[in-house]
C-alpha cells in the first residue's frame, strides 16, 4: 500500500542509533496522526496511529502482506535490528481512518487495463457503486505508480510516485495519475473493504433462467470457446477474448451485468463464470455481444467468409445441448450461430 501522507517530521532515521521505543512514546506525547514507517530492503512495516495511539500494524514483504497485532509486533522487533531507516509522518485523520479500514481488504477488480476503458470511467463506476475502497494504478513502461483512495464512490485522496518527481498526493497527485494513464496507458487492480456486500449493485431475480444456471453457462461456455478456438487458430492468441471484451465494454449501458467492470460476468480459457442470479436476457445479451464480435472481427481480419467458417466450428452444438436449447428456445433465436 502507498500511505497518503501530509508532512513528515522525521525522515530515515538509522535503526542502529534510534530507540524504537522512545520514538513511539514521543509520537504518543504527541498525539500523533499519521504513520511510523519501518524500512529494510524488501521489507516494509508501518504502524497507523491516531491521536497517539497505534490503530494498525501493515507489513509487507514481497507478495505477503500481513496487518494486526502480528504485524504490529513484528514491526516493533525488526525496528530493534541495525541498518534499517525509519521515518514518520502525519496525515489528516479521516484519511489515516480510512486507510486503516482498508488494511483489510479484497480485490474487486484486477489487471484491468486502459486498453478497454478510460480511468475516469473506472472512477465513475466506482462512484456510482458508492465503493469504499482504492485503486492501485500502475503506469505503462515504470512510468509511475499511484493509488486512489475512495469512500462512498468519492476520491478523498490520492498518491503517485513517478521518475525523478518528488512523491505527490492530494488533487495534484490525481491530477498527475489520470494525465499519465491518458499519455502511456496503465493496468488498474481496485480493491474494496474486506466486509463488503460480495455482489455490488441491485440483485436481478430471474427464476427460469436460474433453475438451469448451470446447463445454460456450459451451453454459451461451448459456444464461446468454440469460436475462440477457431478465431484463435486463423489469426492468433488471444485476438477473440480482446474483440469479445471490446464489445462487452460497449455494451455495457444495455447490458450492465456483462460489463467487465461489474465484476459479475467472465469468460476465460472455455469457462464462463457468473456471480450472482441470471437475468432473463442473458442468453439474449451473450448472442448480441457474439454477434457483434464475429461482425467486428470478419472486418478486422479481413475474412469475409468468418461467419460462414464459425457456423461449420458450431456444428453439433445444439444437438449436445439440446434441451437448454429447446427450453429456452435458443435454437430459433440464435440460429446463426447454433444451427
Amino acid at each position: 500500500m502507498m500511505f497518503p501522507k501530509d508532512r513528515t517530521l522525521y525522515a530515515n532515521l538509522n535503526t542502529s542509533f534510534t530507540s524504537f521505543d522512545a520514538l513511539v512514546d514521543d509520537c504518543r506525547g504527541r498525539r500523533l496522526t499519521g504513520y511510523i514507517e519501518v524500512a529494510f530492503p524488501g521489507w516494509t512495516g508501518t504502524l497507523i496511529l491516531s491521536e497517539g495511539e497505534i490503530l494498525n500494524g501493515v507489513v509487507e514483504a514481497g507478495p505477503d502482506h500481513v496487518t494486526g497485532p502480528s504485524a504490529i509486533r513484528a514491526i516493533a522487533e525488526r525496528a530493534a535490528q541495525k541498518d534499517g531507516t525509519i521515518s514518520v509522518s502525519t496525515a489528516f485523520p479521516d484519511v489515516v481512518l480510512l486507510v486503516h479500514r482498508l488494511t483489510e481488504s479484497r480485490p474487486l477488480y484486477k489487471d484491468l487495463t486502459s486498453a478497454f476503458t478510460s480511468l475516469d470511467r473506472l472512477i465513475a463506476k466506482l462512484r456510482s457503486d458508492a465503493i469504499t475502497g482504492y485503486v492501485e494504478v500502475q503506469v505503462t513502461g515504470d512510468a509511475g505508480v499511484g493509488v486512489i483512495y475512495l469512500q462512498d464512490g468519492e476520491p478523498i485522496e490520492s498518491v503517485f510516485a513517478a521518475p525523478r518527481v518528488p512523491m505527490m498526493s492530494g488533487q495534484d497527485a490525481l491530477n498527475a495519475i489520470v494525465a499519465a494513464v491518458n499519455a502511456a496507458g496503465g493496468t488498474f487492480n481496485v480493491f474494496i473493504e474486506a466486509n463488503a456486500p460480495s455482489a455490488i449493485g441491485l440483485p436481478r431475480q430471474a427464476p427460469q433462467a436460474e433453475s438451469y444456471r448451470q446447463d445454460l453457462l456450459a451451453f454459451w461456455a461451448d459456444v464461446l470457446q468454440r469460436v475462440e478456438q477457431y478465431v484463435d487458430g486463423v489469426s492468433k492468441p488471444g485476438r477473440f477474448a480482446l474483440a469479445f471484451r471490446e464489445v462487452l465494454v460497449n455494451r455495457a449501458a444495455t447490458y450492465p451485468f456483462l460489463d467487465p467492470f461489474a465484476a459479475e460476468f467472465s469468460y476465460t480459457n472455455g469457462a464462463i463464470e457468473f456471480h450472482g442470479p441470471l437475468p432473463d436476457d442473458f442468453s439474449k445479451a451473450l448472442g448480441d455481444c457474439l454477434g457483434d464480435t464475429i461482425s467486428r472481427l470478419a472486418f478486422q481480419l479481413k475474412r469475409a467468409d468468418l461467419e460462414t467458417r464459425i457456423r461449420a466450428a458450431l456444428e453439433g452444438v445444439s444437438e449436445r445441448h439440446a434441451a437448454v436449447v429447446d427450453r429456452f428456445g435458443l435454437r430459433e433465436e440464435f440460429q446463426e450461430f447454433v444451427a
